[in-house]
């Protein structure tokens, strides 16, 4: 930890702000009134917040540009650290107007029916037109985040209603959200809403968009295709898994979207609770495998939307996603609406710095992929190659040049022991890797007017002068691809104050004595691969 807040005062000198939070696991948070100032928003920044949510269930466009516009100024002054997600509604099923709140006991019969009605304890509206045609028998209804469940008797088909049993009871009013585990829901994943949403997110252009209550690939692919259609093909699409029929198509999903999220809140509900940890456990690892990030959601320190410190539960909870291997760990309710959304992030960044500090190494060829490539071959590497720094007690970075992010990814998901630095001549890149697991990135228009090794050496002086490195910092690993695309990849290893002493970076900190040893110095010199 001492290592990180020295990056904060490095920086400090070039007139960067660089918030001095954790590397590793990620923070997303939800904005919204309780965190709508800038004040607000820059304490958070400082507090561990690494990517910001723009939930368009709720808001006007008009808010959540000056939210959008708003995030993207305070990050340009924290070295553009923070990425914005937007998070789209989806088909959203609610019940229909009611004469009056009712509640339902435990063997109640009730009627449900699509068509509009003034609804009572006997019959209700659920406002899905397809209801009568994709539930039958022994299919089950869950209303109000799951509080009532009912389970579905009969078709009555001549009166558009379906007969249904009261199992779990609870209160029944107007728009409350109903869940139907069933996969046969013939419901469209992107709502005349969601295409009026993503319109306007096409021309704000964030990093991520989230897509809600997908089931298949397909329908990543049309949440992808109307970004295009609006002329923004760019934008990241994040896929929640929040539905029964997402877990049995999970490879696809996976393969198709550019990462995930662990929605819990509707999963729960639609699956049964003592099943959500395990498939929380199962999602991560296939994410890590395929360097999918991935962010674990809902509920993590929903105490705190009232209280100023979380139940030693919902610390277990975060605590365990990051150990689980979660890139992320999201704030909802808690940053939203809450009494103490920069509190929350301060918590939350606490715990996620002990638990990291606490994870086991991984086994490498654990994450391999069925069929790796030479790139994928080379960051294996890396990794090994930095546990080998680790083992012999060198500090260090590993340092990444590269176009997409792709590379820093690829080392992400075999989480080594040094901290990765990329940097990218793409702002969109730099960006989007502020989700991913042990990464941070810095834009560097001119790294590829560089030839090779020079492209090396002018990464590491930049990292010095923004202060990503530090008088800690002796070796660094460097990666970059061949000045001939495709055909290739440069590694190297570098003793910076070697480096220093030779000029060849500006070395002005008094990192080196007089006669050019390292004042931590193992005795190792430059180096390459």
């Amino acid at each position: 930890m001492e290592q990180l807040h020295a990056i904060g005062e490095s920086a400090e000198e070039t007139n960067l702000h660089i918030p001095a939070s954790t590397w590793n696991t990620k923070i997303v948070c939800t904005v919204g009134p309780a965190s709508s100032s800038e004040e607000t928003l820059e304490q958070m920044i400082n507090a561990g917040m690494d990517v910001v949510r723009l939930n368009f269930s709720h808001g006007l466009h008009e808010k959540h540009r000056e939210a959008f516009d708003m995030v993207r100024s305070l990050s340009s002054e924290y070295n553009n650290q923070v990425a914005i997600l937007c998070d789209i509604q989806g088909p959203k099923i609610r019940t229909g107007l009611m004469e009056a709140g009712f509640e339902l006991r435990r063997g109640d019969v009730v009627r449900v029916t699509p068509d509009e009605v003034a609804g009572n304890k006997g019959r209700f509206q659920i406002k899905y037109e397809s209801l009568l045609e994709d539930l039958d028998k022994d299919d089950v209804i869950f209303i109000n985040d799951g509080t009532v469940k009912l389970v579905v008797l009969e078709q009555d088909l001549p009166n558009r209603d379906l007969v249904c049993e009261c199992e779990a009871a609870g209160a029944v009013s107007d728009h409350k959200g109903c869940n139907m585990p069933s996969g046969k829901l013939s419901v469209d994943v992107l709502t005349p809403k969601d295409a009026k949403d993503l319109e306007f997110i096409a021309d704000l252009n964030p990093e991520y968009v989230a897509a809600s209550f997908v089931g298949t690939a397909a329908d990543v692919q049309k949440v992808r295709a109307k970004l295009a259609s609006c002329g923004n093909p760019n934008i990241k699409v994040v896929a929640k898994i929040e539905r029964p029929v997402a877990l049995e198509n999970l490879d696809e999903i996976i393969d198709e979207a550019d990462a995930l999220m662990v929605a819990r809140g509707d999963l729960g509900v639609e699956i049964d609770a003592w099943d959500v940890p395990r498939w929380q456990k199962d999602i991560i690892n296939r994410c890590n495998r395929e360097s999918k990030p991935v962010i674990v959601a809902t509920q993590m320190m929903e105490s705190m939307c009232v209280n100023s410190r979380p139940t030693r539960a919902e610390a277990s909870d975060v605590y365990n996603a990051v150990l689980d291997g979660a890139d992320a760990v999201m704030l909802s309710a808690e940053s939203c609406v809450g009494k103490y959304p920069v509190e929350a992030v301060k918590i939350m960044d606490e715990v996620v710095r002990v638990a990291q500090s606490n994870m086991p190494a991984r086994d490498p060829a654990d994450y391999d992929s069925a069929d790796p490539k030479i790139t994928e071959t080379i960051c294996h590497a890396a990794y090994t190659l930095s546990s080998e720094f680790a083992g012999v007690d060198y500090d260090g970075k590993i340092i990444v040049i590269t176009e997409s992010g792709r590379v820093a990814r690829l080392i992400s998901k075999y989480r080594p022991p040094l901290p990765i630095l990329a940097f990218s001549e793409s702002m969109r890149a730099v960006r989007e890797l502020a989700l991913v697991w042990g990464v941070r990135a810095h834009h560097l228009p001119e790294i590829h007017d560089f030839p090779l090794e020079e492209r090396a050496i002018k990464a590491i002086d930049t990292a010095v002068n923004i202060g990503y490195l530090n008088q800690y910092d002796t070796k660094v690993c460097v990666l970059t691809g061949s000045a001939h695309s495709g055909t290739g990849f440069y590694t190297g290893v570098y003793d910076v104050s070697a480096l220093a002493k030779q000029h060849l970076i500006q070395g002005n900190q008094g990192w080196y004595s007089e006669d050019g040893s390292s004042k931590t110095d193992k005795g190792m010199r430059s180096s390459f691969i």
